[in-house]
């Protein structure tokens, strides 16, 4: 029995014995045995067990397509499949998509595997997973999931709340809907996932077939800590549904929606029978007109300019000179050199001042030029900035406030301690931006700090510095044209909404001949996901490569991301850091507890993707006489936030790709979809490529660190970074 255990899933067993039993009972007693009574138990278990596979806890046990896909045809579709837990000896997973398609792919030693394939003709089609030893034979299935394809009819969202508590008329609202009016869909929201529950509903309740999505908390890995993220996943999830080319244009639920809300998305909302009367009444041709005009805009669109477009909310602005800058004495002297051209307003704002030769330079050429006559506004986050904590501001900024035509504001203070608390913490604005005469602006990963602005041959660097000493890797870009309004309009957006005074002295920059085309990104908090959404958009519409510079945990709508990148084998390069920096021998040098804690779960969570096939980088600064540490180079702490796609487009801004990215914090990105601009920047990343450390998870540089990392990501509270 061992030896049938091992090599066989739960499911398999439990069909072994329906053999068992069903051959008894022939055997036995044959003039009572009916064909069907294998089939018939079969389908029962099949039933059942499908239908447990939808319960998270148990999914990992038994295994299974992850989850329900809603697309339009052609469309790739993402098949991901978790092994049973007992299995043994499958080499490779069969993914079934409908009748015919099928996909193979290795699962030797693996807990997940993925494919990549275009979505079939309109319809519902059942997916599942067959995992196969090396002689081809089945040695478990798993469990069905549901692909609906939709046809270009309107479709219809159906709230989940419905199908928990119905009305008497529900399933002959939503039947006669279905035949004429809608493609239905069903959806919930909710802090855990209820799937397995709706599943049992729709059966139960006799209601059209369709795709269940979950938009669960649990499931993005998401600690919500109480706050209602429900209005976000609204938002991203029909977002996501649209950039498959799946026409939503109405929600079915019970609940009031703020009509804004409905508006800002595109939706119409109505109770089930609201939408059956206007059926009845002839009185959708909005919704019917909406369908038609996203399929049209689907067909006709380049795919990453419709994934970013209906993902992130945002237009493509031509006209634009921009550069990208990683050095960070460069960066210094042009950060410096635009405020000493500035002739009328200079907009700064950051989310971290840090006292050092840095922001004492900055502190007194910002005086210089207010007193040239020169606007001057700083907004800077509260709570790390330790400005207007408790009452109490931060001395550093003092002589800013001090001087006249300056103004100095304090996003998100903390008053008093009865102010504190997990979202008073977490929700905070990350952004850093820089305006000049509302032509030229900077968006930037860089805080007011010398280790975002010294070079890294102007610091000395021995065996016993200090990590905080170390200079990091970062970068900003820099825009001159209509985004730069852009920028501008967000910066005064976000003065106002803060109690700032009116801004009247704001220019509309011009359209450059010649300039590239971009688009900025601003992502507010629980309110939207359009950082996260943005990274999806420009992972899911690359075709060859991507390479990312980041040096935070990815959260797991990105890692999903990545697999499937890699099952379209498009290459991944990952260029990170150390958060706690190291010699060029990988020894750290002296840095506070944290930051090592720190370094372990970031590569904790890098080597799953190593696993799957990521290559991953540490950087290394460049030689200097001023770096003495063993080996004559340090390996730093990278900070930038770059991820460029194909040589064709690239993102630089404040967005990590973590869940405190993704989530909480406010954030602002720019694209820029230019070939030269993407060629520039893969051109420096390329030579830090070339010069970098790439982490062979077999060295015993890696190994030497397992223990630590396995502790590290097991402990560390998921609510700090989700």
């Amino acid at each position: 029995m061992a030896n049938d255990a091992s090599s066989l899933d739960f499911r398999s067993r439990v069909r072994r014995a329906l053999d068992a039993v069903a051959g008894e009972l022939e055997r036995l007693a044959p003039e009572r045995a009916t064909p069907g009574l294998l089939d018939t138990a079969a389908h029962a278990l099949s039933t059942s067990l499908d239908r447990w596979a939808r319960f998270p806890m148990l999914s990992k046990l038994i295994g299974g397509v992850r989850r329900d896909v809603v697309t339009s045809a052609g469309e790739p579709v993402e098949l991901s499949a978790t092994l049973p837990v007992t299995l043994r000896g499958a080499v490779k997973t069969r993914f079934v998509l409908g009748d015919a398609t099928t996909v193979e792919v290795p699962s030797e030693d693996a807990r997940e595997v993925w494919a990549v394939q275009p979505a079939p003709g309109p319809g519902l089609h059942a997916i599942h997973a067959e995992h196969l030893d090396a002689r081809g034979r089945v040695l478990a299935r798993s469990s069905t999931r549901t692909l609906q394809v939709v046809s270009g009819r309107p479709v219809a969202l159906v709230h989940g709340e419905l199908l928990l508590d119905p009305s008497p008329s529900l399933a002959r609202e939503l039947r006669e809907l279905s035949e004429g009016a809608f493609e239905l869909v069903y959806f919930d929201l909710h802090e855990r996932s209820r799937e397995a529950l709706l599943v049992e509903a729709i059966e139960r309740l006799g209601l059209p077939e369709g795709a269940v999505l979950v938009y669960s908390a649990a499931e993005q890995e998401l600690v919500s800590l109480g706050l209602d993220f429900v209005r976000m996943f609204v938002t991203s999830g029909i977002r996501h549904l649209r950039a498959k080319g799946v026409p939503v244009t109405t929600v079915l639920t019970r609940w009031r929606v703020d009509p804004e809300d409905a508006r800002r998305v595109g939706v119409s909302v109505y109770s089930p029978a609201e939408a059956l009367h206007r059926a009845r009444e002839d009185a959708l041709e909005s919704e019917r007109s909406q369908a038609a005009e996203l399929g049209d805009a689907h067909a006709r669109t380049p795919r990453m300019d419709w994934l970013l477009d209906q993902l992130t909310g945002t237009e493509r602005v031509t006209g634009n000179r921009c550069h990208a800058e990683l050095d960070n004495r460069r960066a210094r002297e042009a950060v410096f050199a635009a405020i000493e051209e500035a002739r009328t307003s200079i907009h700064l704002q950051v989310y971290m001042i840090r006292p050092g030769d840095f922001l004492e330079e900055l502190i007194v050429r910002l005086i210089r030029r207010a007193r040239a006559g020169v606007r001057v506004r700083l907004m800077v986050d509260a709570l790390y900035s330790e400005d207007e904590i408790m009452g109490r501001p931060n001395p550093m900024l003092q002589s800013l406030r001090d001087e006249p035509g300056i103004d100095v504001l304090a996003l998100g203070p903390i008053e008093s301690p009865k102010d504190v608390s997990v979202s008073s913490l977490k929700q905070r604005d990350h952004r850093k931006l820089l305006v000049v005469d509302g032509r030229r602006a900077f968006v930037s990963g860089r805080n007011a700090g010398d280790e975002y602005y010294k070079g890294f041959d102007e610091v000395p660097v021995h065996d016993q510095t200090p990590h905080e000493r170390v200079p990091w890797l970062d970068a900003h870009v820099e825009v001159e044209g209509p985004l730069a309004a852009s920028v501008q309009r967000s910066f005064v957006e976000t003065w106002r909404e803060h109690g700032g005074g009116p801004i009247d002295d704001c220019v509309d920059a011009t359209e450059l001949e010649d300039g590239a085309a971009a688009r900025f990104v601003v992502h507010h908090g629980f309110a939207d996901t359009n950082g996260l959404a943005l990274y999806e958009a420009l992972f899911d519409a690359a075709e060859h490569h991507v390479i990312i510079v980041n040096d935070f945990p990815f959260v797991p709508a990105l890692e999903r991301a990545i697999h499937r990148l890699l099952a379209r084998d498009v290459g991944v390069r990952i260029l990170t850091g150390n958060a706690s920096a190291r010699r060029d021998d990988g020894t750290m040098l002296p840095a506070p507890v944290h930051r090592t804690l720190f370094e372990f779960m970031v590569k904790a969570k890098l080597e799953p993707l190593m696993e799957a096939g990521v290559e991953v980088y540490e950087f290394r600064a460049p030689p200097s006489p001023m770096i003495v540490a063993r080996g004559g180079r340090v390996r730093p702490y990278v900070h930038a936030k770059v991820v460029s796609v194909d040589g064709v487009a690239t993102s630089i801004g404040s967005a990590n790709l973590d869940g405190t990215a993704a989530y909480w914090e406010n954030e602002a990105n720019v694209v820029v979809q230019d070939a030269a601009f993407a060629s520039a920047v893969e051109a420096q990343l390329e030579r830090m490529l070339a010069d970098a450390y790439r982490i062979d998870p077999s060295s015993a540089y890696w190994r030497s660190e397992r223990a630590q990392r396995a502790v590290v990501s097991t402990l560390w509270p998921g609510s700090l970074y989700s």
